[in-house]
This record gives structure tokens, sequence and C-alpha cells, in this order.
């Protein structure tokens, strides 16, 4: 397995630097660099030293950079790429919306580039404010080995038992709960290298918009999963995977210092 964990400890989310928009709250007051370690150690569980994990630092400093390094059993590699603020003087589109305006360019580029040199890998793209239960890791390596070959998200989004809840869905049962069908996904998922190479225009479009649209087409044309509970969640206010404590997820991992 290859996780792409996206790194940034800029304390305001990309929109909130463009003009006009706000910073979202932070979930249960935390700061931003304790999210970003708790939720890189909760991915730690599962994965060994088989398993390569790439820091795509955008604005990340060189001392989370090592502790990073030094806490983790997976080969470890760091890609920078570029900021918010020198993204803006070179987006082919800057004026296209306030938001789009940032890193994915370089983030979706290089995930092309990682899924063409390991087309039978499965490549994990997870964003550093998502926290991981214990058997994450686990269990979605135990999915791939099963011959699945769709897109899997760990996260199960409130918003499909609310604004999405006449959507219906596959049900199946597998050794660690249910999963079901899901008709989109934001940049948190994960799937086989071969999978991702079907959508390089998608992706690379989807880079320059920082849109993520192409989930409809991807998912309805190859498939795509959730735990049900999830097995992780979006550690921002309104954005909580249901029926898991998380507080006590949170509060049972022990940070190195």
């Amino acid at each position: 397995m290859i996780v792409l964990f996206r790194s940034c400890e800029a304390n305001l989310s990309p929109g909130s630097l463009s003009e006009g928009f706000e910073d979202k709250p932070r979930w249960n007051g935390h700061g931003k660099l304790e999210i970003l370690r708790k939720c890189y150690l909760s991915i730690q569980e599962g994965l060994d030293e088989k398993d390569k994990i790439v820091i795509v630092d955008d604005r990340t400093t060189p001392e989370t950079i090592e502790w990073m390094r030094e806490n983790t059993k997976a080969q470890f590699k760091v890609k920078s790429i570029t900021s918010l603020d020198e993204a803006r003087k070179t987006h082919p589109y800057p004026n296209y919306h306030p938001v789009t305006a940032n890193s994915c360019t370089d983030l979706m580029e290089y995930l092309v580039q990682i899924s063409n040199d390991n087309p039978d890998e499965v490549i994990y793209v997870c964003e550093d404010d998502y926290l991981h239960l214990p058997y994450a890791m686990t269990a979605m390596k135990t999915l791939f080995k099963s011959g699945y070959d769709g897109f899997y998200a760990p996260y199960d989004y409130p918003d499909r038992y609310s604004v999405d809840s006449s959507r219906r869905c596959e049900l199946h049962v597998w050794n660690y709960g249910h999963l079901r069908s899901i008709p989109s996904a934001t940049l948190t998922i994960a799937a086989k290298g071969s999978t991702w190479l079907k959508y390089t225009f998608e992706l690379l479009r989807a880079g320059a918009f920082a849109d993520d649209s192409w989930t409809w087409k991807a998912f309805k044309q190859t498939g795509a999963l959730c735990a049900i509970p999830g097995h992780a969640t979006h550690l921002q206010e309104g954005c909580i995977t249901p029926l898991i404590n998380w507080s006590q997820t949170y509060d049972a991992i022990r940070t190195p210092s």
C-alpha cells in the first residue's frame, strides 16, 4: 500500500484563505497541529515496512516532517508541492473561482505519476484531518486483497443520511461490519493505481479546478464503497461520521513529543 498523506500546517482551510471565505471551525476546539499529528498516528496501526507513506507537503514545518519520519514503520518519503500562495501566481485560470487557485494541481499530477509507476498497488490519498479507527488500514488492505477493484472511502459522510437520504445504495456484509455503495466522495479515498489511471483526464482537471465532481462519473462506472459505521471521520464540525465515539478514539492516541 502507498499512502499519500497531504500535510498542511497552515491554520486555515484552502477556501478560507481566499477573499470572502471564513475559516471552518476545528473539531472540539483542537489546534491544527495536534489534529494533524493524531490523524497521522491513527493510520500507523495497519502499516508496516512493506508499505510506503509519502508526505505530500503543502506548508509543513521541517520539525513536523521529521516527527512524522520518526513515527512510522512504513518507508518514508516527502513530496513537496506548490504552496497555496505560489499556486495562485501560476494557476492557469486564477479568476475562475477564489477557491480554485490552490495546490491541488501538483497533488493530482503526482497521483497520476505514482499510479502509473505502481498500477497494482493500493494508493490511498488521505488528508491530514481524517481520524481513523485502529483497524481501519488493516480493513482497507483486506478489502483490496479480496479482489475488489473499485474505489473505497473509509469515511461515512453524515449528509448521506440527511441531504442525500433518498438515494438508494447497495449494502454488503464483510468481516468489519457492512459496506455501502456511494455516489461520490472528497479526496480521501483509495483505489489501485490502475483504477486511478482510468480517470487521468478527470484527475488533472479536478486538480486545476479543485473540483470533486469527477467522482460521480468514476464511481458510477467503476463502483465505490464505504464502511458503515465508518472507519474514519473528517475532524471538522458538522462532518463527523455517525455511530462512533470519536472523542474516545482521539483521546486514546498518545502523541510522542
